[in-house]
């Protein structure tokens, strides 16, 4: 082969070359981004990856549970540390995890309207990603709901769990009512990975559960979507208003949660009343409080939005001992 053939040869391998480390060097591959590493429940319903943000509260605000059920099926002592990246188990004795099953001609959009669930919230439950592709025969899990008979239960063992055996009066029967001082279940906590950030450090501020709660209405405006026992229906009151509209507290109490980790609630604000109640306020525009701050009854907590829903509303929540009811029940006649 002639020199100058060689060397025409010679300079084309370079070349392509050339081209070849150029195009590596500039294209970076798509980072990796672990299906569960926003922290939602895993796709078999039973586990929850911690994200950076989360509190037991939100964790068990979203499992349909309470903290002290959470935290005592989950190992972990007060003050409740949790860390990113650790698995929660949520198989919860009297939680029913619901399920649906994918049919012919449906989508997930489809099916989130169905149940009343948000697409994105569905998509967490179920640790799918886009484009969500669903497939015939799919069992996909809705949110869960807490055993009203279980919790019934629950309530009155919890009752009998006294350290010392009340003395009984003639005529006059026990007390049925929770004895929470009293009751020390000593639990080794997990311990968190070396490094690792602490979710929530700080242990629930303990407040009285006796005293009785005067409940009012977090805005005006008509409710436009009510409380449903239905398996898949809603577990609050949607309220329509206008954006910027005042939220307020609906009633005396600690911030145990406000952020935009769950999914489906947008930016939501949890306030925790006393020891069995909770109320949660969703989808607002703006957060005026932050966490384990003190707040009183009618306090503007929120501007009123439509964060992770199609509309401007407000979605408001009471549970008692993890428990959904039906907050016209609470509220005053209007």
């Amino acid at each position: 082969m002639p020199r100058w053939s060689q060397t025409l040869t010679l300079t084309c391998l370079n070349l392509v070359l050339l081209a070849l480390l150029s195009a590596c060097s500039g294209t970076s591959p798509a980072p990796v981004s672990g299906v569960h590493a926003r922290g939602h429940i895993k796709a078999n319903g039973n586990h929850y990856v911690v994200a950076k943000g989360d509190t037991l509260y939100s964790i068990a605000w979203q499992a349909g549970t309470d903290v002290p059920t959470l935290a005592r099926h989950n190992r972990i002592a007060p003050p409740y540390a949790i860390y990113p990246g650790q698995t929660l188990r949520l198989d919860i004795p009297g939680v029913k995890r619901v399920q649906y099953r994918v049919r012919r001609g449906d989508t997930l959009s489809s099916i989130a309207r169905r149940t009343n669930h948000s697409v994105a919230d569905l998509a967490g439950l179920n640790g799918l990603r886009p484009p969500y592709r669903i497939y015939v025969g799919q069992a996909l899990t809705l949110k869960g709901q807490r055993s009203q008979a279980k919790m019934t239960r629950s309530t009155q063992a919890k009752s009998t769990r006294v350290a010392a055996k009340p003395v009984r009066q003639k005529g006059v029967s026990p007390s049925n009512k929770k004895e929470k001082s009293n009751v020390k279940k000593v639990t080794k906590p997990v311990a968190p990975v070396a490094g690792k950030a602490y979710a929530q450090t700080q242990a629930p501020n303990k407040t009285a559960s006796k005293a009785a709660i005067t409940w009012r209405w977090p805005t005006p405006g008509p409710v436009i979507s009510g409380f449903s026992l239905a398996e898949t229906g809603n577990k609050g009151v949607d309220i329509r208003g206008s954006r910027g509209q005042a939220i307020k507290a609906a009633a005396a109490g600690k911030v145990v949660y406000a952020g935009s980790a769950l999914r489906g609630y947008g930016n939501l604000i949890i306030i925790k009343h006393n020891d069995d109640y909770l109320s949660a306020y969703a989808h607002n525009e703006v957060l005026k409080v932050k966490e384990q701050q003190t707040v009183g009854a009618g306090q503007h907590i929120a501007d009123m939005g439509s964060s992770d829903t199609t509309d401007v509303r407000l979605h408001f929540e009471i549970r008692y001992q993890g428990t959904s009811v039906n907050p016209i029940k609470h509220l005053p006649k209007r």
